[in-house]
């Protein structure tokens, strides 16, 4: 809403300047009319006087001059009134239109620098307006949709569309509904959209107002402090469960082997027998590998930073890789950008964190497939990162997996622990980098990792 413009009088709307200026010059030009007719007068009287008896005639002539005067006093005093209240009306007019102005360009600025996205479409289904941050999150500029109606841009299927045919044609209204969006050029984004009734100045629906929004980066970052707080509470209790399991478990193992040389000295016994104690250590070894996979997720640990060259540390995990994807029949590929800045960090974990992610891509190519691994330097407000992405084209993951991919015990493998990439993602807070899954079912997944670049390299790049 902006500030109404005061009511005004129409003579607060002049300057009083103008109005004594014309009121001046009325007044001299009346006394210059006022000042010859008596001086004409004058004259008569004179050559009358002269001849010693004035005539009739000069009386009727003196009686005609009046008459003239008053006629031309009256007709200026119009002509100043008339333009006088021309040149009124014309700066009246002009300061008008100039507020007229300088209020569109007003509503101009304030809808081009609002960071939400505004569309508005009237009762034909005619987009009449759009701002930049709308062409940004749509991907159309606005000399594609101005002017041109909505359903002839925006596919049947678009959830734009959609928005706009149930604001125009059944009038209801969305507040603050998050859509997964799919637009040319670019990933699918999650963006928030709402609509309104847009009103004219007489107070009758005019259209449709369309706000948009792209929080995919809001709903990564929502997503990653749950996570993260998830993971805070379940620190000190891990630490205590794996402490108070380790004593036991290492009781019943060391158990299980007196008990299996006690059976080798008095008598076999028999095969079951036998069957059931490989049975019983194969799984003491397996609960005691998921409490060292606890403690290291419970535990802070020590991250021993230290600069790292990340196409070497990348080619290695590709070395040590390459003969399980041959196996399994996996091209495992690679690219690495140019003049790359050091990365800060542990390369023990780092390794770990990588593997990790590799092996579950290969998992989920049972049949083979192709994983691909990158290497870029990105810059993200105004921060410069290392970005190892990691791509399959595996089975991919349901959208409501995805979201608990990083919690402790969750895992989609029939024999996973669940804490692979809970600790992944505890080795990457440690470093204070940042760690996302993207992927839908039948198209694959991409796990993108970031790091920080060492101190001192950029240092080197601020000051070259």
């Amino acid at each position: 809403m902006f500030r109404p413009i005061p009511k005004t009088t129409f003579l607060r709307r002049v300057s009083s300047r103008l109005i004594a200026s014309g009121l001046l010059i009325l007044t001299l030009v009346l006394s210059v009319i006022l000042v010859l007719s008596l001086e004409r007068e004058k004259l008569l009287l004179r050559s009358s006087v002269e001849g010693a008896r004035a005539p009739t005639e000069l009386f009727h002539a003196l009686w005609g001059s009046r008459g003239d005067l008053i006629v031309e006093t009256l007709l200026v005093f119009l002509v100043s009134v008339i333009g006088i209240a021309a040149v009124m009306t014309f700066l009246h007019y002009d300061a008008t239109r100039r507020t007229l102005e300088e209020v569109k360009g007003l509503a101009r600025n304030i809808l081009e620098s609002i960071p939400t996205g505004v569309l508005t479409v009237n009762q034909e289904g005619l987009v009449s307006a759009m701002n930049p941050a709308a062409e940004d999150v749509l991907n159309h500029s606005s000399s594609e949709l101005l002017g041109k109606g909505y359903d002839a841009v925006f596919p049947e299927t678009d959830p734009i569309r959609q928005a706009l045919n149930e604001a125009l044609r059944a009038h209801r209204h969305v507040g603050q509904e998050d859509v997964r969006y799919e637009s040319r050029d670019l990933p699918p984004r999650t963006i928030r959209v709402s609509t309104a009734e847009l009103t004219g100045d007489d107070n009758k629906t005019a259209g449709v107002i369309l706000q948009v929004q792209d929080v995919t980066e809001w709903l990564g970052l929502e997503q990653r402090v749950r996570a993260a707080e998830k993971l805070a509470a379940l620190h000190t209790l891990s630490a205590g469960v794996a402490h108070e399991l380790r004593n036991p478990l290492s009781a019943m193992d060391l158990n299980l082997h007196l008990l299996e040389e006690e059976l080798k000295e008095n008598g076999t016994p028999g095969k079951r027998g036998w069957q059931y104690l490989h049975v019983l250590n194969a799984e003491c070894r397996r609960l005691s590998g998921i409490l060292d996979n606890f403690m290291k997720f419970a535990r802070p640990g020590v991250v021993d930073l230290h600069d790292i060259n990340a196409q070497t540390l990348v080619e290695h995990i590709i070395a040590l890789m390459q003969f399980e994807a041959e196996e399994r029949h996996i091209r495992l590929e690679h690219t690495v950008g140019k003049d790359l800045p050091l990365v800060l960090g542990d390369e023990t974990q780092i390794s770990q964190v990588l593997v990790n992610i590799i092996v579950n891509a290969f998992h989920a190519m049972p049949d083979g497939g192709r994983c691909r691994i990158s290497v870029m330097q990105r810059e993200i407000d105004k921060r410069l990162w290392v970005e190892i992405a990691v791509e399959d084209s595996g089975v991919g993951i349901p959208k409501e997996e995805l979201s608990r991919l990083f919690e402790p015990f969750y895992t989609t493998k029939p024999t996973g622990t669940g804490l692979g990439l809970a600790i992944a993602y505890r080795i990457m807070q440690d470093h204070g980098g940042t760690i996302r899954v993207s992927s839908a079912p039948g198209s694959g997944t991409t796990v993108v990792t970031q790091f920080p670049v060492a101190i001192n390299q950029l240092q080197a790049i601020v000051g070259s």
